[in-house]
């Protein structure tokens, strides 16, 4: 999920190219450019690539990627100096058989079609480096896909396959392997003929074991097995001597084997969505750890050890009914993602004072009834959200965050706002939903930088004049309050583009002035607009 296609599938650009939008046709004039090298057509309605792309003896670079190709021409095999094509997201049902004869090719893009099989000239393509063929229909893959001795990177992700093709196991140079979404039960032996693999993605695929032969691949360093229903995994894997990335989850493991912690590379280790009841006793000794994810376990328990991973920038230990956080854990200072909600924390965890670097804090759906001083000490979080407590008071110590950009405060049982709120001039979302507000407040009028606010599900009927000076102010949602009349109050606000005022038990706002600005208005019921 952390990785981005390839440059070219997303479109190249060189210093010789055309790159034309708004297309049903291609200009037939385009394919009298003789010199062109780079054609771009991403993006339009094109129903047709005319045979006359064939005159483009030059062209080193083809993308029409995001059209309504059905077909390609068998044209398009005469294109010998053809280095990169994309034509990922159209409706292609098949390839040319003449595709076998553009021997320059080293990047094939074909992503998101229609396609069932690929034809046999496929292997001919002996300087293919990149092929892409996800989301397709595709079964099975012709045995000549073996010949394709050049072949460093091969994404077959959410096709049919039922079994990994044999023919793969024969590209010994592949880096880079995805056979993510298909319904693959198990893997074969051959897996370890590819010596060279770095990545391995089988997520969302069908597995309940793995076979040794995947610890074999001495060079691997990322495996993803996410979505499958794998119960563990090998002592082997300490043969992963590489292995930087390891995710496993939303399997069925009940644990991890303590030789994980010999594979000292790991730098992501991604265990969400298990039944684990507690993680190795040497996990600490993954010194280069940056990111761990235990979200969705059973783990009641965050050991003190983990204090000793210091290089530690993302944790996520939501929903796992937890009780406390060691206060070890504040020599992780270098974590700027933290996770803690759908726990049983009854107060912010006096560790979290002393992660100067923190930017997202997530403590929603806790048991949390106050909030301590001490969080005026993360100066440069960004992202705050306390949702689902038990908080009567919006705290002035909230108000120091001057570099706070998102807060949500909603489903508590707050009734007001400081003044000192106005200190917040970083705000721009404001959640407040779901608590006991009897109006619209006042403080609020004086953060400039609101753009979006949510005071749904209050008691609210007045809305203060003074809203007019939300200058910035684009989305308010005020629905299911108790308002009889429409507060023209709001139409002050020239800046708004959503509105939501929706009101619940049958109480209308009958009349709506004609010069309100929102471009999006809802109002009456919850389904009325």
């Amino acid at each position: 999920a952390r990785k981005s296609r390839p440059a070219t599938e997303q479109g190249v650009k060189k210093k010789h190219e055309n790159n034309i939008c708004g297309l049903m046709n291609v200009p037939i004039d385009v394919f009298e450019n003789r010199c062109l090298k780079c054609l771009q057509l991403d993006h339009n309605m094109v129903k047709t690539l005319p045979k006359e792309v064939s005159n483009l003896a030059n062209l080193e670079i083809l993308s029409i990627e995001g059209n309504a190709l059905k077909c390609l021409p068998p044209e398009i095999g005469l294109l010998s100096r053809l280095q990169a094509m994309n034509v990922s997201h159209n409706h292609i049902e098949g390839l040319p058989e003449e595709i076998a004869c553009m021997k320059n090719i080293k990047q094939l893009f074909a992503s998101h079609n229609n396609l069932t099989q690929l034809p046999y000239g496929m292997g001919d393509l002996s300087n293919l480096q990149i092929l892409s063929l996800s989301g397709n229909s595709i079964t099975a893959l012709p045995d000549s896909v073996a010949r394709l001795k050049n072949l460093h990177v091969l994404n077959l992700g959410h096709n049919q396959f039922c079994v990994p093709p044999k023919a793969i196991f024969k590209l010994s140079h592949l880096v880079k392997l995805c056979l993510c979404g298909n319904q693959i039960k198990s893997l074969p032996k051959d897996l370890a003929s590819l010596k060279n693999l770095r990545e391995l993605s089988l997520s969302n695929n069908c597995l309940t074991f793995l076979p040794v032969q995947i610890y074999s691949l001495a060079n691997l360093e990322e495996l993803n097995l996410d979505n499958n229903n794998l119960t563990g995994i090998s002592d082997k894997v300490e043969q992963l001597q590489r292995l930087k990335v390891l995710s496993v989850a939303n399997n069925l493991l009940e644990d991890l084997t303590e030789k994980v912690c010999k594979c000292l590379f790991i730098d992501h280790l991604i265990l969400s969505g298990n039944q684990m009841r507690s993680l190795p006793t040497r996990l600490h000794k993954l010194k280069k750890l940056k990111e761990l994810c235990v979200d969705r376990n059973k783990l009641e328990i965050l050991p003190e050890q983990l204090a000793h991973l210091q290089n530690l920038s993302v944790m996520s230990w939501a929903e796992n009914g937890l009780l406390c956080v060691p206060i070890e854990l504040k020599n992780c200072g270098k974590i700027t993602k933290l996770d803690l909600s759908g726990n049983k924390l009854s107060e912010v965890p006096e560790a979290l004072s002393s992660m100067a670097d923190l930017l997202w804090l997530l403590l929603d759906k806790n048991e949390i009834k106050d909030v301590p001083e001490s969080i005026i000490y993360l100066k440069k979080l960004k992202h705050l959200s306390l949702s689902r407590n038990k908080l009567d008071v919006f705290s002035v110590h909230l108000c120091a965050l001057q570099d706070l950009v998102f807060l949500d405060l909603s489903m508590n049982n707050l009734h007001d706002v400081p003044r000192e709120v106005s200190n917040m001039q970083s705000l721009s979302e404001l959640l407040l939903h779901s608590n006991r507000f009897t109006s619209f407040p006042l403080e609020l009028c004086s953060v400039k930088k609101l753009q979006k606010v949510d005071l749904s599900e209050n008691q609210i009927q007045t809305i203060p004049a003074r809203i007019c000076h939300l200058q910035l102010l684009q989305e308010l949602d005020l629905s299911n309050n108790h308002f009889k009349t429409f507060p023209n109050q709001i139409c002050s606000v020239k800046s708004l583009e959503f509105l939501k005022i929706c009101q619940e038990n049958g109480i209308k706002v009958r009349t709506i002035p004609a010069n309100v600005r929102a471009a999006a208005l809802y109002y009456g019921r919850s389904s009325s607009k």
